[in-house]
């Protein structure tokens, strides 16, 4: 994949979930300590931020560029894929307890910013939501 996000999303639009089957937990590390969760089939579903938690631990935690994260959080947290009146290219603040989406199929369904969750429209199209 290139480093500009290349091959996340499909010439379609649709969001390219054969990527996000490579994502793998590689453990808890130096400002990635939060708690992981899967789903009944061993998928990664979400992470929890733990205090002294950084995105770039976050991502070499999960073996993820910043684009994958992006895309996945870009309905529920507000980030560089979201369409929205005040668009960010950094992702939003990171607090403790705050849930990061790590599935292509729960992306409008998981994740938050400091409690409160929002409700952003994409630039791509989303796979089924459950």
């Amino acid at each position: 994949m290139r480093a500009d996000g290349g091959g996340i999303i499909l010439p379609s639009g649709l969001l390219n979930v054969d990527l996000y089957s490579r994502m793998h937990d590689f453990g808890a590390r130096e400002g990635a300590t939060g708690t992981a969760q899967y789903a009944d089939d061993g998928s990664l579903t979400s992470y929890e931020v733990a205090s002294g938690d950084y995105n770039d631990a976050i991502l070499d935690r999960f073996c993820v560029g910043f684009y994958y994260l992006d895309a996945l959080n870009s309905v529920r947290r507000g980030r560089a894929s979201s369409v929205h009146p005040t668009p960010q290219v950094y992702p939003p603040d990171l607090h403790v307890g705050d849930t990061l989406n790590l599935s292509p199929y729960t992306i409008t369904t998981v994740g938050d910013v400091n409690g409160e969750v929002f409700a952003y429209e994409t630039s791509f199209t989303l796979p089924p939501q459950r």
